[in-house]
């Protein structure tokens, strides 16, 4: 007998037969509960609809252009029951940006909502045989497309077709964030999806009783691997809405009792900002995360004085993304602020080494390069052996992030290997600048690029969002690192700006800064 690897990666089929009518999903916009039952309904009709009406086969690939929506996760679904490979599009890319993703994965179909029919109109998608329009709001649509309202009213079109997907059949391809360079499409397999949602669900004792908001996109890996698929996958319940909103994301934290929050910096700091963060009840909040960039204390303070546990943690497309979390249940508060800026220890099935200049494993408090290892990993990027074997080494992910351990065995990230600069033969990790810089009490937010210097080869030049109203002459800045840096770490160049580029998920764009410099 060949094991079927779909009967262990869907969930849902098997959740819809054992607690059918658990509220599994709520839609904010539409104010709408959705059951293990009713979703899985919806993925089968148009699994059905993929595989007997557009004629999608098991390794084809179908892109999907949306906000967070119940249909994403249809779409989803239907990829874990029929083999084809599910690609999300980034919605805030131009036209040119997503051809080139097409081009890269040539998808057979693309459903799009169709608030972003303007922009599909003028893709180059030579490849797209089938268009499936989502939400549709108005009557008649430009583009020839399938309206996936209707293809749903075909209830009694369920898929019971039999597809024997193995565990390194590829499930998504996900695009890098291309903060260092273009974008990749990074193949994530049924095996590193289901490990993912076990390793979390394990590490972070979710279960039945959990309700988590979703307000990562899912054209990141986040949206899907961090909270939405362990979380339902546990059992639990998620809330998703269309784009990020702090008042609304409070209001449920609150109203639906929610058990945790992972964010970037960014939107932590958005949230602690609205006026009713500090009469806001968040006390069924067991810990809030922040990932994908660096947290400065300024931004943990305001949640610690409301007695919410606020650590970080760590991950990559590339590593699943479940890699280090913060393990905030087994700390106390005076070991989670000694520690706030360590992204913890591996997850359950992630493992972890620091690679040093030496080609052996760093010791204790050395710098080196950031491995991850394990059954959470990708498998590569989609037709890019070239990069894939860059990144992919006898089985180890390479970040290209700096990071060390202290005494205790806890990760810190220290740098991106490609973001470090050299200033009179000395390394200089911009990070580690930047959360000095923000200590100011009138910084919000600093970002340090290296530029050329004929005498010291590079310096630093910083880029400063100020608090509103108020500021700051260049020379504030620098007397006040004065006592704070060594005088090679000190940026040559201060400059205040309005904004800072960033990428969906809060991650500072550098090559833009430092693109626009030259």
């Amino acid at each position: 007998m060949t094991f079927n690897w779909s009967q262990t990666l869907d969930f849902l089929e098997r959740r819809a037969t054992f607690s059918p009518d658990w509220p599994v999903l709520f839609e904010s916009d539409r104010n709408q509960e959705y059951s293990y039952y009713a979703l899985n309904q919806r993925a089968s009709t148009l699994a059905f609809f993929l595989t007997e009406k557009a004629g999608l086969q098991k390794g084809d690939r179908m892109a999907v252009l949306a906000r967070n929506c119940v249909e994403y996760l249809d779409f989803f679904f239907a990829a874990v029951k029929t083999g084809i490979i599910l690609v999300p599009l980034n919605v805030r890319l131009s036209a040119t940006e997503l051809s080139d993703m097409l081009d890269q994965t040539k998808p057979r179909l693309l459903a799009y909502e169709q608030v972003f029919e303007d922009i599909v109109s003028t893709l180059k998608a030579d490849t797209v045989e089938k268009m499936v329009v989502l939400k549709k709001e108005r009557a008649r649509s430009e583009l020839r497309a399938e309206d996936y309202a209707l293809i749903l009213e075909h209830k009694e079109d369920s898929f019971s077709g039999s597809v024997n997907n193995q565990p390194e059949d590829p499930l998504l391809l996900l695009f890098t964030g291309g903060t260092t360079g273009p974008p990749k499409a990074a193949v994530i397999s049924h095996r590193a999806v289901f490990f993912n949602m076990l390793s979390e669900a394990i590490s972070w004792q979710l279960g039945p009783n959990t309700v988590a908001p979703n307000l990562l996109p899912f054209f990141h890996t986040g949206g899907w691997n961090l909270v939405t698929l362990p979380t339902m996958f546990a059992g639990g319940r998620i809330l998703i809405n269309p784009s990020f909103d702090p008042e609304l994301t409070l209001k449920q934290i609150e109203e639906k009792k929610c058990s945790f929050l992972f964010a970037a910096a960014t939107m932590f700091r958005m949230i602690s900002s609205q006026e009713s963060f500090k009469k806001t009840d968040l006390s069924s909040l067991q810990f809030v995360m922040s990932g994908a960039a660096p947290c400065s204390v300024s931004v943990m303070e305001p949640y610690w004085e409301k007695g919410v546990v606020f650590v970080q943690g760590y991950g990559i497309t590339e590593g699943g993304p479940n890699n280090l979390y913060m393990p905030w249940s087994s700390l106390n508060w005076k070991e989670i602020k000694n520690k706030c800026q360590s992204v913890g220890k591996p997850f359950l099935y992630c493992q972890a080494r620091i690679l040093g200049e030496n080609g052996k494993d760093a010791g204790r408090g050395q710098l080196g390069e950031l491995l991850l290892g394990g059954p959470v990993t990708f498998s590569g990027y989609w037709n890019n052996p070239e990069e894939t074997q860059k990144t992919l080494k006898q089985g180890w992910v390479h970040t290209g992030d700096i990071a060390r351990q202290d005494e205790d065995g806890f990760y810190y990230i220290v740098d991106r290997k490609k973001d470090m600069y050299i200033s009179g033969g000395e390394n200089v990790f911009p990070v580690e600048v930047e959360k000095i810089i923000e200590t100011h009490p009138q910084v919000q937010e600093a970002a340090v690029i290296g530029i050329p210097d004929e005498k010291w080869g590079e310096t630093g030049k910083v880029y400063i969002l100020l608090k509103p109203g108020v500021s700051l002459k260049p020379q504030d800045i620098k007397d006040y690192l004065q006592d704070k840096l060594a005088r090679y770490k000190l940026p040559r160049d201060v400059v205040f700006v309005d904004s800072i580029p960033k990428s969906s998920v809060g991650k500072v764009l550098k090559k833009l800064l430092v693109e626009n410099d030259r």
